[in-house]
């Protein structure tokens, strides 16, 4: 029998990995990139405050997050 805390659990896990579909769908082709410009362009030494910076790194974050509740969902289920 699964218990409540298993069944948020499994509900946080399908959120995140919702939002992790939608923030990478929303990120551009990275095919189209030249590793000619460098860091010294504009868009290289700002690229953390760009909407494809963000992305990234919210991209990461909701990794992580997928990660960490998947074992703690899997640990909890077991149980």
């Amino acid at each position: 029998m699964i218990g409540w805390i298993a069944w948020i659990l499994i509900g946080l896990t399908m959120l995140v990995a919702i939002a992790l579909i939608i923030v990478v769908m929303m990120q551009d082709s990275k095919e189209g990139s030249s590793s000619v410009l460098g860091n010294n362009t504009f868009y290289g030494a700002n690229k953390g405050k760009t909407m494809d910076g963000i992305l990234s790194k919210l991209t990461v974050i909701l990794g992580i997050a997928f990660i960490i509740l998947c074992f703690v969902t899997t640990i909890a289920i077991t149980k």
